[in-house]
């Protein structure tokens, strides 16, 4: 049940589709504190699991698929989660929901979109969008967990933050299908976002496909059998030496 405006903006963002779902938080329900995903052992053991699945589908052994590749499309797609409800919120509803790390949820899944909950929204926050995205969401939710990752599997800041880039740019392109008649605001935002702040200097959208191209690769193209993003930086996979 709707609580508060910021309720009925996130509740607005999960019509988008499942990586913009933002759960009501209960207490029986499996759920662990994403304050977890700052320290190293539990994403060792999600980057662990991922690789064996990375090795499974590229029928290859585990070892051949390297830590610090598979850490970076990890992050990937938890970033996608962080950042994708309360961007859609913001481009929807005009409202960046003031969310604390503390009161954020996951539950661990094999594959797909992690499942997140929300135990509380804070006041709200109706100033400028993208500075409120960086401070409400980037700096105190997503920069935690980003530095967590770098820090234990060794993969840049920047390789990282153009994993939040891209992120943002996929979380437009799928708010754009969704409701065109928002297209523009969201496009809009996501310039806004790569032009300052956290984000600046991550890549580079142009307005008028829009199309994104990032400064960085995730490496995935390091995964055996696999070729480059949609957005790389690359033209082609670099060949083995």
């Amino acid at each position: 049940m709707t609580t508060g405006p910021d309720d009925a903006a996130l509740d607005l963002a999960a019509e988008v589709g499942p990586f913009f779902v933002l759960d009501r938080w209960t207490p029986d329900a499996g759920w662990r504190p994403l304050r977890e995903l700052t320290g190293p052992d539990v994403i060792a053991d999600r980057v662990a699991a991922a690789r064996e699945m990375l090795a499974e589908r590229s029928r290859v052994a585990a070892a051949e698929i390297e830590e610090r590749a598979t850490a970076s499309i990890v992050f990937l797609g938890l970033a996608a989660r962080l950042v994708s409800p309360a961007f859609a919120s913001a481009v929807l509803a005009d409202r960046v929901p003031r969310l604390e790390l503390d009161e954020l949820w996951w539950q661990p899944v094999v594959g797909g979109p992690w499942p997140l909950a929300r135990s509380a929204v804070g006041g709200a926050v109706t100033g400028d969008l993208a500075e409120d995205l960086d401070a409400y969401v980037l700096q105190p939710i997503v920069a935690p967990v980003l530095e967590a990752f770098g820090r234990t599997f060794a993969v840049s800041p920047q390789v990282l933050w153009g994993n939040v880039a891209s992120s943002l740019a996929g979380a437009s392109t799928m708010l754009r299908a969704a409701r065109p008649d928002r297209a523009e605001a969201a496009t809009r935002l996501v310039a806004q976002l790569l032009d300052r702040g956290t984000l600046a200097g991550t890549g580079d959208l142009d307005p008028a496909g829009p199309s994104f191209v990032r400064r960085s690769c995730c490496l995935f193209y390091r995964v055996p059998g696999a070729g480059i993003c949609g957005d790389c930086v690359l033209d082609e996979a670099p060949k083995p030496a």
